[in-house]
Order: C-alpha cells, then sequence, then structure tokens
C-alpha cells in the first residue's frame, strides 16, 4: 500500500526541468511506445514479407504499360514473337538477322507468358524481370533474418528493392534481374548445406542446375560470381572433400553452354562470342583503372543505402581471433561479393549493372551491419541510411504514380514513333526493310519487316519502304 500511495503522489519537476523539456520526454515516451507496438506487429508471422509485396507492388506494377520498350527490351521482345511465330528456340531470328551472341532464357521466358497471356506485350515482356526482383528480396529478407533482427531484414529486403541500381531496371524487361535471382538462390542454397551440415551430392547438382539456367540467360560469365566465392570460401576452410560436388555444379552450366553452341555454330560464330565476352581486346591494366575510376565510384552510390553499412560489417578475419560472436555467413557473402567485382571493374567495357548479382549479398551484409549499429558510437548512420532509403522509395514512387502518366508522351517515345511509322506505311503499302535495327521502335511495327546490309539495299526492288536511321538521311 505504501508503495501504491507513494506512485500516485505528483511529482514536482526536478531543478532544471521546464515544461518543454517535459513535453519532449513525454513525446520520446510515446514514440518509444509507437515503435514497440510496430515491433510486435511486425513479429506477426508473414506481415514482413507481406510489407515487401506491398512496396514491391506499388514501386513497379502502376502505368507499368505507360513507358515503351527502351534498352533491349525490344531485342528480347522480339526474339520472343520469331520463338512463338517460328519455333526457333535455340536460334532466333530478329528482322531477319540472326541472333548468336548469348543463350535467350529470357526470350523464352517471355514467349511462354506470352503463349498464356495471348501476346508480347510489354506485361508478358517485362514480368519476368519484375518477379524476380521480389523472389530475391524476399529471398534476402529470410537470409538476412537467420543472422539479424526483424527490422534489419526489412531494412535489407528494401534497400535491395530501391538501391540505384535496382531502380534503374525494376521493370526492364533484361536479363540482369533473372541472373540476380538465379545466382543468389545457387549461393543460399550451397550455404545452407554448408549451415546445416549436409552439404550433400543433391545440393551440388541443384546449385548446377540453377547456374545452368543462368547460362543460358547472360552466357557463362555471370556464373562468375558464385564459382570464384564458393571456390574461395572452400580453399580458406580447406574442405578439400567438397571440392568434386563443386567440379560437378560447375560443370552443368558449362556443359549447357557448350550444347548451345554446338547446336546453333557456324563458321565465324566465335568472333562474336569473343566480342562480347570482351576478349577480342586486352587493353593495359593503367588504362583499365583509368577507364573504370568513374564506374567504380558510381557502382558504391547506385549500391546505396546497403553500401553504406559496409565499414561497419563485422570483420570474420581478424587477427585476435575473436570471431565467435561474429554470424557465420559474414564470410562468404564478402567472398562473393568481393572477388568477381574486383575482377570486373578491371574487366574491359565493365558497367556498373554488371555487378548487379552482388546486390542482394551486400543487402544482407547490410542488415547485419544495421544490427552491429545499434549500440555503436556510429549508430546515426542508421538513421542516415534509413534517410537515404526513405527517399529512394518515395523518388520511385513519384515517378510511377504521378510523373509517368503526366509525361505519357515522353515516356512512350518508341511507341508513338512506331505507330507513326506504321501509318505512313499503312498510307502507301508496300514491302518494307531496315539498314539498321532499332528493336524499341519497330516492336510497335505491325507489318512485316526485314533488315538488310548495303548490298541487299542497293538491289531492293521499287516500290518499297526503306527504314534508314535520322543521321543516314
Amino acid at each position: 500500500m505504501l508503495s501504491f500511495a507513494r506512485d500516485r503522489v505528483p511529482t514536482r519537476p526536478r531543478e532544471g526541468e521546464n515544461g518543454v523539456d517535459a513535453i519532449f520526454q513525454g513525446l520520446a515516451r510515446s514514440l518509444g511506445s509507437g515503435a514497440g507496438r510496430l515491433e510486435l506487429y511486425l513479429r506477426r508471422p508473414g506481415v514482413v514479407p507481406v510489407l515487401i509485396i506491398l512496396f514491391w507492388a506499388c514501386a513497379v506494377l502502376p502505368n507499368l504499360t505507360t513507358r515503351s520498350f527502351i534498352y533491349e527490351e525490344g531485342t528480347n521482345a522480339e526474339i520472343a514473337r520469331d520463338v512463338l511465330a517460328n519455333g526457333h528456340l535455340l536460334q532466333p531470328f530478329v528482322y531477319g538477322i540472326r541472333w548468336h551472341e548469348k543463350p535467350s532464357l529470357l526470350g523464352w521466358l517471355i514467349a511462354g507468358l506470352a503463349f498464356i497471356i495471348g501476346d508480347v506485350n510489354e506485361w508478358s515482356a517485362r514480368l519476368p524481370a519484375i518477379v524476380s526482383v521480389l523472389l530475391t528480396a524476399l529471398l534476402v529478407q529470410r537470409v538476412t533474418r537467420r543472422y539479424a533482427s526483424l527490422n534489419a531484414s526489412l531494412f535489407a529486403a528494401l534497400s535491395f528493392v530501391f538501391c540505384p541500381l535496382l531502380l534503374q531496371k525494376l521493370t526492364i524487361a533484361e536479363p540482369d534481374t533473372v541472373i540476380t535471382v538465379l545466382s543468389f538462390a545457387a549461393f543460399v542454397l550451397w550455404w545452407n548445406g554448408i549451415a546445416s551440415g549436409r552439404l550433400t551430392i543433391v545440393r551440388w547438382i541443384g546449385c548446377g542446375i540453377l547456374l545452368a539456367l543462368l547460362a543460358m540467360a547472360k552466357g557463362p560469365q555471370p556464373t562468375a560470381f558464385f564459382a570464384l566465392g564458393v571456390a574461395a570460401y572452400l580453399i580458406i576452410k580447406r574442405r578439400w572433400r567438397d571440392l568434386p560436388g563443386f567440379v560437378l555444379c560447375m560443370a552443368l552450366p558449362a556443359a549447357a553452354i557448350v550444347a548451345w553452341g554446338a547446336a546453333i555454330y557456324q563458321p565465324g560464330d566465335e568472333a562474336t562470342w569473343f566480342t562480347y565476352a570482351r576478349l577480342s581486346y586486352r587493353p593495359a591494366l593503367l588504362d583499365c583503372l583509368t577507364r573504370n575510376t568513374h564506374d567504380i565510384g558510381s557502382l558504391f552510390l547506385e549500391l546505396l543505402p546497403a553500401s553504406m553499412m559496409l565499414p561497419f560489417i563485422p570483420w570474420p578475419w581478424r587477427r585476435d581471433g575473436k570471431t565467435s560472436d561474429i554470424p557465420a555467413i559474414i564470410a562468404p557473402m564478402l567472398l562473393y561479393s568481393g572477388i568477381c567485382t574486383a575482377i570486373l571493374v578491371l574487366w574491359p567495357g565493365f558497367n556498373t549493372r554488371y555487378a548487379m548479382p552482388i546486390a542482394p549479398s551486400l543487402a544482407v551484409l547490410a542488415g547485419v551491419g544495421w544490427d552491429a549499429l545499434e549500440k555503436s558510437t556510429y549508430a546515426i548512420v542508421r538513421r542516415i541510411a534509413g534517410t537515404v532509403l526513405a527517399l529512394l522509395i518515395v523518388y520511385q514512387f513519384v515517378l510511377v504514380m504521378i510523373i509517368a502518366p503526366l509525361f505519357s508522351n515522353r515516356f512512350g517515345e518508341t511507341r508513338i514513333a512506331g505507330k507513326a511509322i506504321e501509318q505512313a506505311i499503312s498510307a502507301g503499302p508496300a514491302p518494307t526493310y531496315c539498314l539498321h535495327i532499332d528493336t524499341n521502335v519497330f516492336f510497335y511495327l505491325r507489318v512485316p519487316l526485314r533488315c538488310l546490309d548495303l548490298t541487299g539495299m542497293a538491289a531492293l526492288p521499287a516500290p518499297a519502304w526503306l527504314l534508314v536511321p535520322l543521321p543516314a538521311v
């Protein structure tokens, strides 16, 4: 009773405490209570994945078809059309030009969706890419949650979806996001076997199948993220017994790419493959460093806010040997992210999008770093990273929900150009040819079209339409 009575006695403000201080303290307690309730709500089963899906849906689905095809979208869509119309699965043709620089998994996926939907359009072309982003984000959240708090796992997933590197390709029908989910899924499948002590031959085969699909999406180069990272881990940990499984795993994508090449090979194709792999020339190391320095800085910025957390990730190779409290996944994630990227930035023709497979692993590491900062003197970095993430989310929402419909003509330039050309041809029907392929414009032409070389143009029978790029006019 005495205790109860004492609790009920009004207290006078301490010396130096005024009414404004009391208000701010009360507000802080209210915010703390609200954060606690939010934490409890997020802990309900399935809430965080649903939140990720909602953020993803708001970022990619509104006005998805407002923007017409850009970059290589038209090429991938036209490959799908050729697969459906002519059955050229392994060796498609794009407006009469043989397409053989790399396999076309994305084109096959688009063709499969178009067969169900009924047409090759912006929806069927972009759906594989945007679904790949969602699957990767959910995988990032699940992996991070095993080694970090729930809030950190949500931060990691959203950091992946809304980093500038992903925002550039978020709704683009190109294979970068597809290879990212396949590469990271293979890595997680392997690591789960390591962590559980059940790295069986079946698991190695599963990783190999995922990597074989990856090789069918963009050639064998992106498999290096998995291959170099896993090989380095096995060597550092002296897991020699796992080397046969690793060799079998990597044999599957190698066999897939060799089989594809043998099936479509024609004399001279090797020159195209060497050029595509940037192996046809070898500039000096200093030239590569000079040329790629700008892209190295751009890569850090394009991986924000996850890249902000890298200095605060617990280092798994401490000299004092005290690593028992460091999450085991950090070392393999760093190897997966770092080794191939270090080689890639020195590779001729480096582009930041080639490093997209490291985005999910950096997001997981950022989630671990988020927790490490909680009681650190650098805890303010969490607030800065959270603010950057919020700004990126707002930017994407405003872009797709407000800016895209307001400036629909600017976002639909290739569609408008294609329809204008189609109307002109319809007014004077004649066979139509092109001198230079612009698939993003030509995709919207609903007329038969075939590209010619200079010899074919010289023998072009009249009357005919010849589409040439503007500078050639």
